[in-house]
């Protein structure tokens, strides 16, 4: 018979299991009954069997003595309790693996939440840089694309242009004209550093005016006359892409000695005569002025591009300059200027 314990769980080895120490559950009625030797049925039998309390049902039965029964009991327990403690191991690791994953998913969901934002900033930062305070959400990559390579030093690709000049006219700012036009002056300015070719220089000066930034490109045109004897139609282009430079700081005489010596270089060229119809006309010589445009135009100049620089020298000009220009005009041709 088992020594008289007041913890029946731990007199027949089975404090380790919860159901013995639970009032009214199965196994504790059980273990009740073996305790003042009342029979088993079949089921409780059973059930210690499939529960893997074998050493137990061994005893009810009298296949174990009492000494027999501790020993196996023992045992069982042991390995309960080691089982129980890999499964808790395991649990544990589970845990912590469980917890790793979460973690690294939270790591790149936090991550990527921070690339998006940092993007975000980014790209307002260069709408911004290019004072585009809005764009469609169907033209955003596009722009961006745009924006993105003008930053990088390269110029608008030409399906670009085409679409900047169409449908995303309203992309198109002085900001980005200059900062692509900066960025084409560059390529012909490197391009004329490699190869000497004047017209390089021409097309590098024009682009700097657009640009925004007229003495780089007088100063390149300045260094190429030194460099390289031109005559005839390049020098003719290099004095006029100069004198419009000249026109662009303001120095309007010397613009107009440029202007005066390449239509003399080129009198069929209808460009130095633009270029001193404008310098004139800013001069307040508007008579003369005009008859340089009435010039150019005979030589093949678009009224179109004439009356787009005329708007241009009235926008910049005071309103009572403005006024006196365009009477000037219609006085000297009021068909012509009628509408101006």
């Amino acid at each position: 018979m088992p020594p008289s314990k007041s913890d029946i769980a731990t007199t027949y080895f089975l404090d380790d299991v919860a159901g013995a120490r639970i009032p009214a559950s199965r196994l504790r009625g059980i273990l009740e009954n073996v305790q003042v030797d009342r029979p088993l049925t079949s089921l409780q039998e059973a059930f210690l069997c499939q529960q893997g309390y074998n050493a137990l049902a061994q005893l009810t039965c009298g296949a174990l003595d009492w000494a027999a029964f501790v020993e196996c009991s023992v045992k069982e327990q042991r390995l309960r309790r080691d089982a129980a403690a890999a499964s808790k191991e395991r649990v544990a690791a589970e845990r912590a693996r469980q917890a790793e994953v979460t973690h690294r998913k939270n790591a790149t969901l936090f991550a990527e939440h921070a690339r998006k934002q940092d993007r975000r900033r980014k790209l307002r930062e260069l709408l911004d840089r290019f004072h585009l305070p809005f764009v469609e959400r169907e033209d955003l990559g596009r722009v961006n694309h745009i924006l993105r390579s003008v930053v990088a030093g390269r110029p608008v690709e030409k399906d670009d242009l085409v679409w900047l000049g169409r449908d995303g006219a309203d992309y198109w700012t002085a900001e980005l004209r200059q900062a692509h036009h900066a960025n084409m002056a560059t390529i012909f300015t490197a391009a004329w550093h490699q190869t000497g070719d004047l017209w390089k220089a021409v097309n590098a000066c024009g682009h700097w005016r657009k640009g925004g930034l007229p003495q780089k490109g007088l100063t390149l045109v300045e260094e190429a006359l030194k460099r390289k004897k031109a005559s005839g139609k390049t020098r003719s282009a290099l004095l006029t892409t100069a004198g419009g430079a000249l026109r662009d700081l303001g120095r309007r005489e010397d613009a107009v000695a440029f202007g005066t010596e390449a239509h003399a270089l080129t009198e069929k060229d209808f460009r130095p005569c633009t270029l001193l119809g404008a310098v004139h006309i800013e001069m307040g010589d508007y008579g003369v002025g005009a008859a340089w445009y009435e010039k150019a135009e005979a030589r093949g100049a678009s009224q179109n591009v004439i009356d787009r620089e005329l708007q241009s020298i009235l926008q910049a000009a005071s309103q009572q300059e403005r006024s006196q220009i365009r009477n000037a005009l219609k006085a000297y041709n009021t068909s012509r200027y009628g509408r101006l």
